[in-house]
């Protein structure tokens, strides 16, 4: 069965993320997920970002002690579809499937040495 999901509400959580943690970046697959347009949610779009900082904030209770491994699993339950966080390596992004276990904020406090190539 495929997971229904608004395009513009899963950018919308993308850039929510990536505004609280620069060094991180969500990513929800493309396979699998009947993507619904605006229109058909019949929600305006420009109350998108509102409700994708509400999801963080009160329904994932986003938070620099939060794992890699929590998020995915309590976005993947709220919103029925995979996810996956990636970490910046320099110009890269790596995914964070070896280090699920490590904190938001240990995760892109890494990414962020890594950009600036601090070691």
């Amino acid at each position: 069965m495929k997971a229904h999901v608004n395009r513009q509400f899963i950018r919308e959580i993308e850039k929510a993320f990536s505004t609280i943690y620069p060094y991180l970046r969500i990513e929800f697959p493309k396979d699998g997920i009947r993507w619904m347009t605006v229109e058909e949610e019949g929600i305006d779009s420009e109350r998108w970002l509102r409700q994708a900082q509400d999801l963080l904030k009160s329904e994932v209770h986003l938070s620099d002690d939060m794992t890699v491994g929590e998020l995915e699993a309590r976005l993947q339950e709220l919103l029925a579809v995979p996810v996956a966080i990636f970490r910046r390596s320099g110009k890269s992004w790596l995914e964070t499937k070896m280090t699920r276990d490590w904190t938001l904020k240990q995760q892109n406090d890494h990414g962020r040495e890594l950009a600036n190539g601090i070691k």
